[in-house]
């Protein structure tokens, strides 16, 4: 059995990638932003959502408005993080345990640190040329089947309290 103050001070210790502490939310970010006297996390916080207005992700159906029928009121927070080489990253993701289970597969491949050392290594060996990418941002390129909406928070800035379609 799990000692229920040791898993509350789990919840509630900060947690810390690379060197750097994580925020747990958005005002958590801006509190670390004037803690160091910088915008790290505020400037990854207005990338992400700079990335989903590029791509058009939500329909805005004003301030206020309710939620149109059809449609499911979903919750989204930012996930933050740091990468190895010091950038910060931050992700707006969608409380998927509010919507009904999806029919479909869900999966999404990730390949390991593992994998990619295995293929490098092979194809070294077997004198290869080796080409790599990464695709940032590639699950704004998908559409969503489902009707969803949300109410958006602080984070958005001038769309804060909008009703925006998904």
């Amino acid at each position: 059995m799990v000692n229920q103050a040791k898993l509350r001070s789990f919840r509630t210790a900060p947690r810390y990638m690379y060197g750097f502490e994580i925020p747990k939310d958005y005002n958590d970010a801006l509190r670390l932003d004037r803690i160091h006297g910088n915008t790290k996390w505020h400037d990854c916080t207005k990338l992400e959502m700079d990335q989903l207005a590029k791509y058009k992700v939500f329909v805005d159906i004003g301030k206020g408005t309710p939620i149109p029928k059809g449609f499911q009121k979903i919750r989204v927070h930012l996930v933050y993080a740091c990468k190895h080489d010091g950038r910060h990253k931050a992700q707006l993701v969608a409380d998927g345990h509010l919507t009904s289970v999806p029919v479909d597969s869900v999966y999404s491949g990730v390949v390991s640190i593992r994998g990619l050392k295995l293929m490098i290594f092979l194809a070294k060996l077997n004198d290869l040329d080796l080409w790599a990418t990464d695709i940032g941002n590639a699950y704004l390129e998908a559409y969503t089947s489902e009707r969803v909406a949300i109410v958006a928070g602080p984070e958005f800035g001038e769309l804060e309290g909008h009703t925006l379609l998904v």
